[in-house]
């Protein structure tokens, strides 16, 4: 069974991913927003999603990358797949709780790992939006320009769509962000306020 989703939230997608096991799908692979799941023992795994990374690094050397997904699997869990800079684990249930970061200065490092990706890919967007919109408008003659109603009517609206879908993207990145900063800072707060 393959079923599409894009989550921004890597607790919403281990909160669906461990769901869908419960019911009997556990996840095999993944690539651009589907998953792809085979029928298992209802609750038979728990997932994880990681985005393990180094300091002053954006990514993991592919060697690292396997010290790590070795590391991980020495404790008894399960390497699924990996896209990007994320990598999806399982455990078997019966071996007991799973979870790849316990204490709050680690979950508070992966969060800032994740929002720095954001923030990143919200800049991109942002200059994509910025030079598409500069494109669109020079390539109409500017909108008030005599003559640029032909342009928007012979379908220059479409390319008007490119730099509107990148704003949409940067926002929704940015919001991302914005949310990581505020779950960053509940976990300090806890951290020296338990």
């Amino acid at each position: 069974m393959r079923k599409f989703r894009l989550y921004y939230d890597k607790e919403k997608e281990e909160a669906w991913l461990n769901e869908m096991c419960r019911q009997g799908w556990a996840m095999t692979k993944f690539f651009l927003g589907v998953f792809q799941f085979m029928p298992c023992e209802p609750g038979k795994y728990t997932y994880q999603v990681d985005m393990p990374g180094l300091p002053g690094t954006f990514g993991m050397h592919s060697g690292i990358k396997k010290e790590y997904i070795d590391f991980v699997e020495a404790t008894g869990a399960e390497y699924v797949c990996s896209w990007g800079f994320w990598l999806i684990f399982r455990k078997e249930t019966e071996q007991g709780d799973f979870k790849l970061y316990t204490d709050k200065e680690s979950r508070i490092k992966l969060y800032r790992r994740i929002r720095f990706l954001f923030l990143a890919f919200a800049l991109l967007e942002l200059g994509l939006c910025i030079f598409n919109s500069y494109n669109v408008w020079d390539a109409s003659g500017g909108f008030l320009a005599s003559g640029s109603w032909s342009f928007w009517l012979d379908g220059g609206f479409l390319l008007a769509i490119v730099p509107v879908a990148a704003c949409l993207a940067a926002c929704s990145l940015f919001f991302m962000a914005a949310r990581l900063t505020r779950k960053i800072r509940h976990l300090k707060q806890e951290k020296f306020f338990p």
